[in-house]
């Protein structure tokens, strides 16, 4: 429902169109990357007795998709997609003491369950970006930005004999810009970087995406880049029960292509 929603508003912008700095119109990237991300969750209880242990986490997020368009007055209107999935194996474990020694041991052996944990979750993001071009020089151009990223998530948890799925879409507006320097009528070097993070008393989020990288023109349709992406995505619960951390930080090269109309 959501994609529909944003193919519709796509197409009826599309009559709001003009010329801004250049004369493209509209622009399709895909971006593909090298380095997996490197997830992590942490979760204890308060009174330390229950603690999980991460013990094999991994995740995957290998493309990015983007599609925009120009409108009147050098504003720009882009629709950026990225999915990640992730799997951790692990335990949850109880602190328990026995003819004098403790420790932590497995729930499972607790509840007479040898099952090993497993969380895994599947997040669809999909971020709705707004920004207006200032040129500067004839090789300088800088787009303030706003945006709002709707995470379309799936949680599910197997372990001690029990099964947990829980779906849930979480937006996370953001602040941000694109930086671009012309080197010469072929090459662009840019900075693009998202911002959001937001704390208080019990509940953390944080959010940054930063890319650099250099651009090709190869014709009057098809540009090439290739750089260096940062993406940071982490939410922390302190309840009356629990301390819950999760964090996926993904380092990776990439290259992609875009196409120009």
């Amino acid at each position: 429902m959501f994609r529909f929603i944003v193919i519709i508003k796509f197409f009826i912008c599309l009559f709001f169109i003009s010329k801004s700095f250049s004369s493209e119109l509209a622009h399709f990237k895909i971006t593909t990357f090298t380095t997996k991300p490197k997830p992590s969750i942490n979760a204890t209880s308060i009174d330390n007795t229950t603690k999980w242990f991460d013990d094999n986490p991994s995740a995957e997020s290998n493309k990015e998709l983007e599609f925009g368009f120009y409108l009147p007055n050098n504003y720009g209107l882009s629709f950026r997609n990225t999915q990640i999935n992730g799997i951790h194996l692990g335990e949850a474990t109880k602190y328990v003491c026995i003819l004098g020694y403790c420790s932590y041991v497995g729930a499972g052996i607790v509840t007479g369950n040898s099952t090993t944990d497993k969380i895994s979750y599947e997040i669809d993001s999909w971020q709705i970006i707004v920004d207006k071009s200032y040129k500067f020089t004839d090789k300088v151009l800088l787009k303030p930005r706003l945006g709002i990223n709707f995470l379309d998530t799936k949680l599910k948890y197997s372990g001690t004999g029990q099964n947990v799925e829980e779906k849930q879409i979480v937006p996370l507006p953001f602040t941000g810009f694109k930086a671009e320097f012309e080197i010469n009528s072929n090459y662009t070097i840019y900075l693009d970087t998202n911002y959001f993070k937001y704390n208080q008393e019990n509940i953390g989020v944080h959010y940054y995406d930063t890319s650099i990288g250099i651009n090709k023109k190869v014709n009057k349709f098809i540009n090439i880049f290739l750089g260096y992406k940062r993406y940071d995505l982490g939410m922390s619960n302190k309840d009356g029960k629990s301390n819950i951390a999760f964090d996926i930080d993904q380092k990776t090269p990439f290259l992609g292509i875009n196409l120009i109309y």
